[in-house]
């Protein structure tokens, strides 16, 4: 058998067209630039009846199974009932997923990935981005349409601020512990007991929109452009915030899986907690897209922008060291 680096990596190549060609066979499907990182998830895209099972497995070679590594990508998602619309405009009560935006209301069905349309009482036109919740309540703020949510019977009634009476959920936000509305220089604080909007004077930033709040599960920040700032809850204080990498970031483009915190703006990037440092990320399926338009139903990770539907998948794959002997091959049964 040929012993030279060129050599082997040749079979290396001819492996990987082999399987490709092996798994669109049996109808599954291989994107572009997929290589054995990636075809455990395309063996998983054969349906049922594709003439027997395939399974990719390694001859020669002892592979690692310790801490097996996760490869994540989006993979074109298939919706029934409703198939165009953004992601920006789904919420949650905590039991249900919705999708709102004018006179289309729509609840999901997990089970079956099927948007079925919903009826409500007493508010029947509204946008989910600015539906909202003091972590008791769901209430709807659109300038002075004011509502708060009788999950039980999925009736809309008026709701009666005092201090504030005028705003979008959109702008509301919370530390963990308080609930804030930011817009410009308009700077409140909800005091839940007595539905009373109190105006709060920050430290270091005074003027901020509360769009561009985040968190990484730790702390809470705000990034407008090249604006960034990190919050001292106990002395209600902004100080500035130093990242490594792009100039300019916005907090409506971060995003979380549940793992990892990331930016998407077209351009991406993941950041490295431990060393306030963004890094370029690259995604295999979904290349172009933006975080504003990601949402959970609890359990997956989607992006919705009108025709453009993914699901992000995750999947363990073995790491193996190729070796002149160690060559990827299909078992087909």
């Amino acid at each position: 058998m040929p012993n030279t680096i060129a050599e082997n990596l040749q079979r290396l190549v001819d492996a990987r067209a082999d399987i490709a060609s092996a798994i669109t066979a049996k109808g599954g499907t291989v994107n572009t630039g997929d290589g054995f990182e990636e075809f455990p998830a395309d063996i998983a895209t054969i349906q049922s009846g594709g003439g027997g099972k395939v399974e990719l497995i390694t001859v020669g070679c002892k592979p690692s199974m310790s801490n097996p590594p996760k490869k994540k990508r989006w993979v074109a998602k298939t919706w029934s009932g409703l198939t165009s619309y953004n992601g920006n405009r789904v919420w949650t009560d905590g039991e249900n997923i919705y999708y709102s935006v004018s006179s289309s209301q729509y609840v999901l069905d997990k089970s079956t990935s099927t948007w079925n349309v919903k009826t409500w009482s007493g508010l029947t036109d509204f946008v989910g981005e600015n539906v909202w919740t003091d972590g008791m309540n769901i209430y709807y703020s659109e300038g002075s349409v004011q509502y708060v949510l009788d999950k039980s019977t999925s009736t809309w009634t008026t709701k009666t601020w005092n201090g504030l009476t005028y705003f979008s959920g959109k702008k509301v936000w919370t530390d963990g512990e308080n609930i804030y509305y930011s817009d410009d220089s308009n700077q409140y604080i909800l005091d839940k007991s007595t539905s009373t909007w109190n105006t709060i004077t920050w430290n270091g930033l005074t003027s901020f929109n509360g769009e561009y709040v985040w968190t990484d599960g730790e702390s809470i920040y705000y990034l407008d452009g090249s604006s960034r700032y990190v919050l001292d809850k106990s002395t209600s204080t902004w100080t500035t915030k130093t990242w490594s990498g792009p100039s300019s970031l916005f907090g409506n483009h971060i995003w979380t899986d549940g793992e990892n915190v990331y930016y998407s703006n077209s351009t991406h990037y993941v950041l490295d907690k431990s060393t306030s440092a963004w890094t370029t990320k690259t995604w295999s399926g979904l290349t172009s897209f933006y975080g504003s338009y990601i949402w959970t139903d609890g359990e997956n990770i989607y992006y919705s922008e009108y025709s453009t539907q993914y699901v992000l998948q995750t999947t363990e794959y073995t790491q193996f060291a190729p070796t002149p002997s160690c060559r990827p091959t299909l078992n087909k049964s």
